[in-house]
């Protein structure tokens, strides 16, 4: 909130046998501010674990990117390796840029990734506001729930508080055409 550029590299060197590394991200991109995450996450020893999810709210010409990267060296067997980006655009004038990789030199394994877009679901809009829910909070609780997966992380209350307060508090969905 209040970025208008913003551009973080992660890099996770995982070199000993079963470490592991995690990166989770959830954004909400307002009026023309545009973020960009990289992320390179190295397994070089065996039975070593990453996963990754990256969740963006885009609105009002936002820009996201997410370019991540999972590379297995060839000692790092029984690998497991999971990269999830997804963009939810609130309107036509957003955009969510997304380039998924994975670099395997390693034969067992267990790695994906993957990455998707998208518009608010029509049908879940329209259940939620058959229920008497107003379309306005209605949307506020499908932005949440896209974004619950990343929120979960959050080991402390009271951060999880103070971001569902300022989500509540600053997150508008005005710009939605029909």
């Amino acid at each position: 909130s209040g970025i208008k550029f913003s551009k973080f590299d992660n890099n996770i060197i995982l070199n000993g046998t079963k470490s592991s590394g995690e990166i989770y991200s959830g954004l909400f991109l307002g009026k023309n501010n545009h973020q960009e995450i990289k992320t390179k996450i190295e397994h070089l020893k065996p039975n070593c674990e990453s996963h990754q999810d990256i969740k963006n709210v885009l609105t009002t010409g936002s820009k996201g990117v997410f370019q991540g990267k999972i590379y297995v060296h060839d000692k790092a067997q029984k690998t497991n390796a999971y990269q999830l980006s997804k963009g939810l655009l609130l309107d036509e004038d957003s955009e969510f840029s997304t380039k998924p990789e994975l670099e395997i030199y390693a034969d067992d394994v267990k790695c994906s990734h993957g990455s998707t877009s998208g518009n608010i679901d029509i049908d879940a809009l329209f259940y939620l506001k058959a229920r008497g829910i107003v379309e306005k909070e209605a949307i506020k609780m499908i932005i949440k729930g896209f974004l619950e997966s990343v929120l979960k992380k959050i080991k402390s209350k009271d951060v999880t508080n103070i971001l569902v307060d300022h989500f509540n508090t600053h997150i508008k969905y005005e710009n939605r055409r029909n």
